[in-house]
């Protein structure tokens, strides 16, 4: 089950179909077949300087052809590819970089400042730079691979699909940022969930625009896609109205994208006139869709959208049908079909239909730990189910409904709030475009919680008519007791709002 052999097969089986281009540049553009004989010689070059089984290679990249030959590259080698977040700050990046030791340190030109700053933080013992032929120092990329054969490798020991493939850090909310690592089998098993919950198949053409170093977009929009034997078109950035004419000139049928990215699109110049008459679906994740879009675009443009529920650890672990999602609305739907999910009280037992739990779950798609953190792997299992940290509810058909994380919830007076439910009351409000809520103390009740508003453009709103909009909808100790209206939301490369930076306002 070695990753490397997709795209192998994909060389052997069909050699002159599509694989990918990219937006950016005409000239990029690979069949099967090519895409493989790039991957062989980047193989080829990195096994020269000393990458082997195990061993470790980070990239700070943007989307492009090589962020994925290198990718596959490493699967075929045994290796591990560490991609980095580039909206990191340095200090950040180096602590990636020093808690996995890697072999190689490959980047975009455009981070090339970062990287010079990085050098005297890390032991590296080689770096790479893609792009930039202008740059003077480090050994171009192209430069570096071109010299070698593009056959397939000859590797003394065969991989394992136990072994590690990818080390994707998760944002550190509690603490320094911990590395998933996920295996062979666990990235099969990834993209297999797409194919059997969204029916991803050798007729897709995925556009990925959202960053590659994220389990969004290279567990959902990039690698079901090759798995199936579809194409991808990557976008080195996001820009809606670039994106609009895209899906319309590529003939693009599918797409995952963050919600605030829709939102973007949606409100685009070019939104009226954008012809979306070959999409499928498109995939939202990061965040829960607001509906009122989600009811823009299947109104004005008749695109529905596949939602569902994952982690960086596990991929994704539910899916709700496109056409559930008015009338199962803030459902994320039901597991994936290897995937066995269980919602249980603190002491582990499965709670009734109805009522709120923690989703603790186990499959071929969990991953294998944290690298180089035991402790926090042994706290984050038990007896082989991995604990989500989310709290959920199950209704009466097997809808999984998330209401938030367990360390946000918000106890009043005995109480437990949890912000998701209070979330979407807010959002069903006809003024509201988005709301985030959070605990704030309180001398009589201990805590209470606080909504943060976000009103849709030419909406008004006061904090008085919003409570009294919240009393048919939750019960009463839920409705916030703070309003704060606000202009924007801060935010995380994921797209999630940072509830940590609206606490610190208060």
């Amino acid at each position: 089950m070695n990753v490397g052999e997709w795209v192998t097969k994909r060389a052997m089986i069909d050699p002159d179909s599509d694989f990918l281009k990219e937006a950016e540049r005409e000239d990029r553009a690979y069949t099967n077949l090519e895409f493989n004989e790039r991957v062989n010689r980047t193989a080829h070059a990195l096994m020269s300087i000393g990458v082997s089984r195990g061993e470790r290679v980070c990239v700070v990249m943007l989307n492009s052809s090589e962020f994925l030959e290198i990718f596959f590259a490493l699967a075929k080698i045994g290796a591990i590819m560490v991609p980095m977040n580039f909206r990191l700050a340095v200090p950040e990046l180096a602590y990636i970089v020093n808690d996995v030791s890697p072999k190689v340190l490959i980047y975009t030109s455009d981070f090339a400042d970062k990287v010079t700053e990085i050098r005297g933080q890390v032991a590296v013992p080689n770096y790479i730079r893609h792009a930039g032929e202008d740059i003077k120092g480090d050994p171009l990329l192209s430069d570096f691979v071109s010299p070698f054969p593009a056959d397939e490798l000859n590797v003394e020991t065969e991989v394992d699909e136990t072994d590690v493939l990818v080390i994707i850090y998760t944002s550190g909310t509690t603490g320094d940022p911990k590395g998933a690592m996920l295996s062979h089998r666990n990235i099969t098993f990834i993209a297999v969930h797409n194919l059997l919950g969204y029916g991803v198949n050798r007729s897709f053409k995925s556009l990925v625009t959202a960053p590659l170093f994220h389990i969004g977009a290279l567990g959902a929009a990039a690698l079901p896609v090759i798995y199936a034997g579809g194409s991808l078109v990557l976008k080195r950035f996001f820009n809606a109205s670039e994106i609009i004419k895209l899906i319309a000139n590529e003939k693009i049928n599918y797409m995952f994208a963050v919600p605030v990215m829709y939102q973007m699109m949606a409100e685009a110049a070019e939104w009226k006139s954008a012809d979306f008459s070959h999409v499928k679906y498109f995939i939202a994740g990061g965040a829960p869709m607001p509906i009122p879009l989600i009811r823009a675009y299947q109104t004005e443009k008749g695109v529905g959208f596949a939602q569902g529920y994952g982690l960086t650890e596990t991929g994704r672990l539910s899916s709700l049908p496109i056409e559930e999602t008015i009338r199962k609305a803030g459902s994320a739907g039901k597991e994936e079909f290897h995937v066995i999910m269980r919602i249980v009280d603190k002491e582990g037992t499965d709670v009734p239909k109805g009522e709120v739990g923690e989703i603790i779950v186990r499959g071929p798609n969990v991953f294998t730990g944290y690298w180089n953190k035991p402790e926090e792997t042994e706290k984050g299992f038990s007896d082989g189910w991995f604990l989500t940290g989310d709290m959920a509810r199950r209704d009466d058909e097997g809808f999984i409904y998330i209401v938030g994380r367990k360390v946000e919830m918000i106890i009043s007076s005995g109480e437990n709030i949890y912000p998701a439910e209070v979330e979407r009351a807010i959002q069903s409000l006809d003024q509201v475009k988005e709301a985030a809520v959070v605990g704030m103390p309180d001398p009589t009740r201990g805590e209470v919680g606080c909504a943060f508003v976000l009103l849709k453009k030419e909406k008004e709103l006061t904090e008085e008519r919003l409570i009294e909009g919240l009393a048919d909808k939750i019960a009463k100790f839920k409705i916030p007791k703070k309003v704060v209206f606000v202009d924007d939301f801060p935010r995380n490369t994921s797209g999630k709002i940072l509830k940590k930076e609206l606490k610190k306002r208060l």
